[in-house]
């Protein structure tokens, strides 16, 4: 027989006078995939159905955080002049 479980971190949220959990998400709506460092990234359906369909990679916290990084750099030095426009 197959539990359901359910992630749990200890975050709670008001809604109408009652505490209610903010994190809890069951196994039936969540995917494991693999990032491209290795490590794996749970989330739920929707939420990679959506990246899928905007043509996102699926990464981790770490690796999304260093792609913005890395674009938030290159933009500042395309204003700054440092870099050429490119041309199409």
């Amino acid at each position: 027989m197959i539990e359901n479980h359910v992630c749990d971190s200890d975050s709670y949220g008001c809604r109408k006078l009652a505490m209610t959990r903010l994190d809890i998400i069951p196994v039936d709506n969540e995917i494991h995939v693999y990032c491209s460092c290795g490590r794996v990234v749970a989330l739920d359906r929707s939420e990679m159905e959506l990246k899928m369909s905007l043509r996102k990679p699926l990464q981790c916290s770490v690796c999304r955080n260093q792609r913005i990084s890395q674009e938030i750099d290159y933009l500042n030095d395309l204003y700054n002049g440092v870099i050429a426009e490119e041309s199409f």
